[in-house]
């Protein structure tokens, strides 16, 4: 009897919050959610999230349970410090040990989620958010056959984000749409 157990899913959080780690980025349970979403939207990477439009974008509620288990085996630690507003995700004991057991999809996917952690790792959390939720609205629009113009998109995203001011919206639309990330027509 084989077991159904997304490996490849607890190695990913484990492996993000390595490399973020390394990186010196503080990384919790927020920019985990965008980037996810940015992995599975962006670069295709078969992850088998299914997220929603939430307060600070897509969320999708499996993979914070993805994360709770993750920390219950031992492969994450999720703490919030004194002072701070947000959870800080970072290895733990066991850490090798799921990214062992989800290592093909690791390396099937290597340099994907390398770009994702070169273009986005580094961000705030709030530049995850505006970025994370563009690109919501751009799939949803083409998932939709709508045809959107530049400041119809924008007036949306400003709607549905109304503590970004128009010139970050438009700035983070730019940059999106020079690196290939916005389909809509």
């Amino acid at each position: 009897m084989k077991l159904n157990i997304p490996w490849h899913r607890y190695a990913l959080i484990v492996y993000l919050a390595e490399k973020m780690q390394e990186k010196g980025q503080r990384f919790g349970k927020t920019a985990l959610q965008k980037l996810i979403y940015l992995l599975q939207t962006i670069y295709q990477i078969p992850v088998g999230y299914h997220f929603s439009l939430y307060m600070y974008g897509p969320f999708c509620s499996d993979l914070m349970d993805d994360l709770d288990y993750v920390s219950c085996i031992g492969g994450v630690a999720v703490s919030m410090e004194e002072g701070s507003v947000g959870y800080t995700i970072s290895l733990s004991s066991n850490a090798e040990l799921i990214k062992d057991k989800g290592r093909d999809f690791l390396t099937d996917y290597q340099p994907q989620i390398d770009e994702l952690l070169e273009t986005f790792g580094a961000m705030r959390v709030r530049d995850l958010e505006l970025r994370s939720t563009i690109i919501f609205v751009d799939r949803d629009a083409v998932a939709g056959s709508r045809e959107i113009g530049r400041d119809d998109f924008v007036q949306e995203i400003k709607s549905i984000k109304p503590h970004f001011s128009y010139d970050e919206i438009n700035q983070a639309v730019d940059e999106l749409e020079s690196l290939g990330y916005i389909e809509r027509r």
